[in-house]
């Protein structure tokens, strides 16, 4: 909170390639109660939250096709079309169930230009490393990883296999930014060639750009601990130096 009340927050969007669950929503739902509790007791709000529209893959980890790219395909649509058509829907689905929507709703694909200074940046400080297919965070170089979720990284690199990249130094070291195969779909210009972002890079991004390098609460899915939030706290720690609380 800063010294003029207002409380900072993030949260986690689903990615926008299919109608929202039950279990998606019930995060929203606790979104919106933490809202007009700190509205009632007189706090103002900064809240961003963002809609993954590109960057999300099958395997929720660094391989298969991307979620909205799958879509398209099964519904003949382009992955644009995909996107829009599952944003408004869960647009929708949020006054439906009276949810308070943030002040700062916010595109990946609007922030290709944020993540690639986000990329570039680890690689400057020497978080971040290339190989032939990808930018990788190196979780070698944080004191701690594994904070949030409790993984005992350590103890288990020593037996873990690199199935996805041999080029990988680490088996727990995760994509920033994906060179583009020529038949993948959504692909940007960057300083790697023709590329697309990794899963949790846009978070960092976006969440700097709106909020600062810190901010006061962070929500989203549960299920989402032990990949996406914990890879979140790594490459915002390597940015911006300042640890976890």
């Amino acid at each position: 909170m800063d010294e003029n009340g207002e409380v900072s927050i993030y949260t986690c969007c689903p990615t926008v390639y299919k109608d929202a669950t039950i279990g998606n929503m019930k995060s929203f739902i606790f979104m919106d109660t933490l809202r007009r509790v700190l509205k009632y007791n007189g706090y103002n709000l900064k809240h961003v939250m963002n809609i993954t529209d590109v960057g999300h893959l099958v395997s929720d980890a660094d391989d298969g096709e991307d979620k909205i790219v799958e879509a398209a395909k099964a519904e003949k649509k382009t992955p644009l079309e995909i996107a829009e058509i599952y944003t408004e829907k869960f647009i929708k689905d949020l006054e439906r169930l009276n949810i308070d929507k943030p002040e700062i709703i916010c595109k990946a694909t609007e922030h290709i230009a944020e993540m690639q200074e986000y990329v570039q940046e680890l690689l400057n400080k020497g978080y971040a490393y290339e190989t032939s297919t990808a930018i990788y965070f190196d979780v070698s170089k944080l004191d701690e990883y594994g904070i949030l979720s409790g993984i005992d990284v350590r103890n288990q690199m020593a037996g873990a296999r690199v199935a996805v990249d041999q080029e990988k130094k680490n088996p727990y070291d995760f994509a920033l930014w994906i060179k583009a195969p020529e038949n993948h779909i959504m692909k940007w210009e960057s300083p790697w060639g023709l590329c697309y972002p990794g899963w949790h890079i846009e978070c960092s991004a976006m969440g700097r750009k709106y909020l600062g390098e810190t901010f006061d609460i962070h929500t989203g899915g549960i299920d989402l601990v032990p990949t996406h939030h914990e890879n979140e706290i790594a490459q915002s720690k390597g940015a911006c130096r300042k640890n976890s609380s």
